[in-house]
């Protein structure tokens, strides 16, 4: 959500009082801006828009012209969608649209504010069928190749964990929780895909080319030993490089290591140079070293490795994902993989 000092500005169109009343109780005056234009046509919504954040079109079934309009002046990516319950019609018309969120009307301002809030912060926001609407086109994407290359990722990862034996599990329970970060995020540059599923599982590759007195060494590395390790990004990328991956899976395993301040490896990227994937990653991979076992410290429980990922935002993790880690994160352990891990 913006800072305070910088109020959120929100364009709604076809709202009535009741709607942005609610809204403002929420945000609160200080805290945002809303503007109701009186009328809606290209030129006035050009002009309304100026400067504004989010913009929230009202729908109905018999007159989606607002969603032409505001798609003709290029704003659907800072748009959410408020339409009737059950609209599957409506919904398809949304998403193929490109909006980036989609809200059934009925929904608590609380909920709402929630959407409006992910949308400007640059991620989206599907609610009912529109969630059901991009859940089919995430699966109808290269659904062959896409199988193949999970397929290969999982084979890979398992043969890596035979050789690293701290981390066993540490390659599926991390992708699970990246995976919901994604679907809470919504960013469109890390979308939930079975490819993104495969990124993630391959994070670590890189580690079959790293010596397994390293790997399983139980105390502290030395210098050399580190700078061995951490060559395992690099490596990593050249293990998929000949095997038809998507370019995301090469992101992720290279640059799951950098930090938002620049101070990261293997190629001290910073902020949003580091690609979208890769940065969502690296919150679920700390996250998980955290509250696991290792042979040289403790486990901390989740509500602490949360509190340590807010403390390192804007310093090794982006800021904007961070805000999004209590949602993520701070569910029940059977919620996110199906058994306890404490």
């Amino acid at each position: 959500m913006a800072a305070a000092e910088e109020p959120l500005r929100i364009l709604m169109v076809g709202a009535d009082a009741s709607l942005w009343i609610g809204l403002s109780s929420v945000f609160g005056v200080r805290s945002s801006q809303i503007v109701v234009p009186k009328e809606i046509d290209e030129a006035n919504l050009i002009q309304a828009s100026a400067g504004v954040d989010v913009v929230v079109v009202v729908l109905t079934s018999d007159n989606i012209e607002p969603l032409h309009i505001v798609a003709g002046v290029g704003l659907q990516k800072r748009t959410v969608v408020l339409a009737d319950p059950g609209d599957m019609r409506l919904a398809a018309e949304a998403v193929l649209f490109g909006v980036a969120g989609y809200v059934e009307k009925g929904a608590t301002p609380e909920h709402l504010a929630r959407a409006i809030t992910q949308v400007a912060a640059r991620g989206m926001y599907f609610d009912g069928p529109a969630a059901a609407e991009m859940h089919t086109r995430f699966e109808s994407v290269n659904p062959g190749s896409s199988m193949s290359h999970l397929a290969a990722a999982k084979a890979l990862a398992s043969a890596l964990e035979l050789k690293d034996t701290y981390t066993g599990g540490h390659a599926e329970r991390v992708t699970q929780m990246a995976m919901k970060l994604a679907r809470i995020a919504m960013w469109e540059e890390a979308l939930p895909s079975q490819t993104l599923e495969a990124a993630f599982l391959l994070h670590d590759i890189g580690k079959i080319g790293i010596p397994e007195s390293i790997l399983n060494k139980p105390g502290k590395l030395t210098d050399t030993e580190r700078r061995v390790l951490q060559t395992h990004p690099i490596l990593g990328e050249r293990v998929v490089s000949p095997l038809g991956f998507p370019a995301a899976v090469g992101q992720v395993i290279r640059h799951h290591h950098e930090r938002w301040d620049g101070s990261g490896y293997p190629d001290g990227l910073a902020a949003e140079a580091i690609p979208a994937p890769a940065r969502l990653f690296s919150i679920a991979d700390v996250i998980d070293a955290m509250t696991s076992v290792r042979p040289y410290r403790k486990p901390v429980s989740f509500e602490q490795a949360v509190e340590e990922i807010m403390r390192c935002a804007g310093t090794q993790f982006d800021p904007m994902l961070c805000a999004l880690a209590e949602d993520a994160f701070l569910e029940s352990p059977l919620e996110l993989f199906g058994t306890t891990l404490l």
